[in-house]
Formats: structure tokens, C-alpha cells, sequence
């Protein structure tokens, strides 16, 4: 798993991702993905400050779990939630609260206060910061333990390491510096600017789950594959020339997929 502090210096300034253009498209695409929600209960693995949690409740999730290994991920997203007047203990017909919790998706939930299942669980770009076989096979565990019997996984994935417009930056993002990893897989430098300051982290992506291959979660019960159509999201209708470098080559996507039976 890639280092669990790595996050912490832009943990306050994380919801100025929103101004990139790829965040932008992400948010869209991610709230298609979770449409409809509303009643639900959902688990967002690697949620960090809550960015997609808040877009569950948004649209009518009774409660989000935001599980997330940086603790001041957890505390952004905790104040955030405060200034929203959704903090735990107000008890005046508030909307549903978000609940913050540290832990460490490749290891075991239930040991770490995690003991329910969900009808939805997201794992957004967490596949990707998997460094070896084993901490993507124990993700793909989580999910598909915390999911109900037909629940929904929702999750944004890498789907092509090395489009051309990535090392421009194009869409506000860069991808730099890869190196090849055991497993197999790669380890690369993700790079955009927060409010006018460059951001630098690390990722990984194993092959086992580039091009959407899915072979680990059917053997643990998952199915029903689907990409939400990017030509479809209004963001990239709004602008269909420009987004078109992206929807030819698409460096990411977010998948859906059903919990179909117990491993």
C-alpha cells in the first residue's frame, strides 16, 4: 500500500481538486454511477476527505462510512462535515452524517470496527495505489465482504497508463517518472496544482487490473460489469472537442459492478 502520510500535507487544500478538469469529469461520472442512492447505505474505501461521500448524501444515502488510511484526510473531511452542520450529536432532524473512519483497506474490516454490509461500496482510485498482488487481492476482498448479496460496487479506475495528453496535462493532470513494479505492475508520479501549488503523489497500478481486467473479483462473487458511457456525461457534451483526446484514450473510467454471489 503506498505510504499513508503521503496525503496528509494537501489533506485541507483537497477540495480545490474540484478546479481540474479531470475532477471535474470524475465527479460527473462518479455521481451516474451512484444514481439511484437514495436510502442506501455505502462504504467509501480510500474516501479521503469525503469528496464522493457527500455526493451520496447529495443524493439521498442514509449513511456514507468514509473509510480512509491518512488522518488528516479524515479530520478535512470531518471539518467539512462540521461546517455543513452534519457533526455528529446534532440530533435535530440533520441530514444523514458521515462517518470518518481510520483504517487500512488492505487489511481485514471487521477487526477495524467495519462489521456490516452495504448496498453500495465505492472504491475510488484505490484498486490503483495497490503496490503488489496481495494488497489488491485483500481490496477486491473488502468489497466484495462489506457488499450485500446484489449490492453495487462503484470505482474509479486507471484504464490507460500512458495517453498522450498525460504528459502534456492536458485535462490537469500529469503522469511522470514510471517505473516497473513485481506483480506485475507499474509505480508512477501523479502531478496537478492546487490552488496555484504543485502537487505531487505516488500511485501504482498492477496489470491485474489495467484493462479492466476483473478476473479477482468473479472469483470472489463480483459481476455485471459495466464502464459509465463517457460520451454520454454531460461535462464531456459540454464540451465535446475538447474532451475528445479523453474519450478516444480514456486515462481513466469508472466501473460498476454487482455483488452476484458469495465467493
Amino acid at each position: 500500500m503506498a505510504s499513508p502520510t503521503q496525503y496528509d500535507p494537501i489533506a485541507t487544500q483537497y477540495t480545490s481538486y474540484t478546479t481540474v478538469p479531470d475532477m471535474q469529469l470524475e465527479i460527473s461520472l462518479v455521481r451516474t454511477a451512484l444514481t439511484p442512492c437514495a436510502s442506501l447505505t455505502v462504504l467509501d474505501l480510500g474516501g479521503g476527505s469525503g469528496l464522493h461521500a457527500r455526493t451520496a448524501v447529495e443524493l439521498g444515502a442514509s449513511r456514507v462510512d468514509v473509510v480512509d488510511i491518512s488522518p488528516e484526510m479524515l479530520l478535512a473531511g470531518q471539518n467539512i462535515e462540521q461546517s455543513l452542520h452534519r457533526s455528529p450529536g446534532n440530533n435535530n432532524n440533520s441530514p444523514p452524517v458521515i462517518r470518518y473512519i481510520h483504517a487500512d483497506a488492505t487489511k481485514p474490516l471487521s477487526p477495524q470496527g467495519i462489521n456490516q454490509k452495504y448496498d453500495v461500496v465505492m472504491a475510488n482510485w484505490l484498486l490503483d495505489h495497490a503496490t503488489s498482488l496481495d494488497d489488491l487481492r485483500a481490496m477486491w476482498g473488502n468489497i466484495a465482504s462489506a457488499l450485500k448479496p446484489g449490492g453495487r460496487f462503484v470505482g474509479v479506475r486507471v484504464r490507460c497508463l500512458r495517453a498522450g495528453y498525460l504528459t502534456q496535462g492536458k485535462y490537469g493532470v500529469v503522469f511522470s517518472d514510471y517505473e516497473p513494479i513485481p506483480g506485475p505492475g507499474w509505480r508512477y508520479k501523479v502531478s496537478f496544482q492546487l490552488d496555484g501549488v504543485p502537487v505531487t503523489f505516488e500511485a501504482t497500478s498492477m496489470e491485474a487490473t489495467l484493462g479492466l481486467d476483473h478476473a479477482i473479483p468473479e472469483g470472489l462473487g463480483l459481476g455485471g460489469w459495466e464502464v459509465v458511457p463517457l460520451g454520454e456525461d454531460p461535462v464531456v457534451r459540454g464540451d465535446g472537442e475538447y474532451w475528445a483526446d479523453h474519450v478516444r484514450e480514456p486515462s481513466f473510467v469508472v466501473v460498476v459492478g454487482r455483488k452476484l454471489s458469495e465467493s
